[in-house]
């Protein structure tokens, strides 16, 4: 029998799988349950995990609970299930992409209550946190990655101290977005004009190849406009629009400029408005190419 603590897992998604896939055979006991992947919760109890059937018997079995769920308001309704009456929990790890002002609000609200909240959100791709190499970066610096570190390394290769409350390293998520995000959004509008000069994308792509902006950023981007493979960044443009006003909230709360994220959010909402919301981000180049008139459908 393991003596590390049950560990439950809500949300085995695109990220999600891959991460409870490594906590359950690295030897945590590991509770699940099901939302939208079916698949992914039998894979899982097929490799030892155990399914329930609510938050409610989840919370009454698990020590620590880890959301890897869509947003905000996903995370308040799950905490809210989590914590009531009979659970047994005394830590959440939130590895979502979440508001870093709603992260400090449950953190004070569930601290008062005996209950430790972190944020812990993630980089990277699926394919990295199914090897167990994802990067992730937790708030409350050095004490948090000393206290939750070995669970946290079960699916992350890096695990970055945030030093600050609550909600910093959701905050720093963000700020990682916008550039990961706006990257995509650059070389959407690239593509686009070298489509509007009929140069073959496979030429500009060989020019950045071979320049000092070269990166697994634009590579991975280029797959699609270069080759037709939209999914080697499987990550929807409506979660892109979502976090980019994440971002545009949490800056205007700080008196930021946000010069280059507003014109990143605008593509986005024209993007998803066109109905292209559930595809993934380098398929973004679409939206420029719409607005362009060279691409109809």
């Amino acid at each position: 029998m393991s003596d590390k603590p049950v560990v439950g897992f809500v949300g085995v998604g695109l990220m999600g799988w891959g991460m409870a896939k490594n906590v359950v055979e690295k030897g945590w006991p590991l509770r699940v349950i099901a939302h939208r992947k079916r698949e992914a919760v039998d894979d899982l109890v097929k490799r030892g995990a155990v399914e329930v059937a609510s938050l409610a018997e989840m919370a009454a079995q698990c020590d620590t609970v880890v959301l890897c769920v869509t947003g905000a308001p996903e995370v308040q309704a799950v905490v809210a299930a989590l914590t009531g009456e009979g659970s047994a929990v005394s830590t959440i790890i939130d590895t979502s992409t979440s508001e870093p002002d709603v992260t400090a609000r449950l953190a004070a609200a569930l601290g008062a209550q005996g209950v430790a909240f972190i944020d812990a959100p993630l980089s990277r791709t699926p394919t990295h946190t199914w090897a167990g190499e994802a990067t992730t970066y937790v708030s409350g610096g050095a004490a948090s990655v000393e206290k939750y570190g070995d669970l946290l390394s079960a699916w992350a290769s890096v695990v970055i101290p945030i030093d600050g409350p609550p909600g910093v390293a959701h905050a720093v998520k963000l700020v990682n977005n916008l550039v990961a995000i706006g990257y995509s959004a650059l070389w959407s509008e690239s593509y686009a004009m070298v489509a509007k000069l009929g140069v073959d994308p496979s030429t500009f792509r060989e020019v950045i190849t071979n320049s000092g902006m070269n990166c697994l950023n634009f590579q991975n981007f280029s797959k699609y406009p270069c080759e037709g493979i939209p999914d080697a960044h499987k990550f929807s443009l409506v979660n892109c629009l979502k976090d980019v006003r994440y971002y545009s909230r949490m800056a205007d709360e700080h008196g930021a400029a946000r010069l280059v994220s507003a014109g990143v959010l605008e593509m986005l909402k024209a993007g998803v408005n066109m109905g292209l919301g559930e595809t993934f981000t380098p398929q973004m180049g679409d939206v420029l190419l719409r607005l362009n008139g060279d691409k109809k459908d």
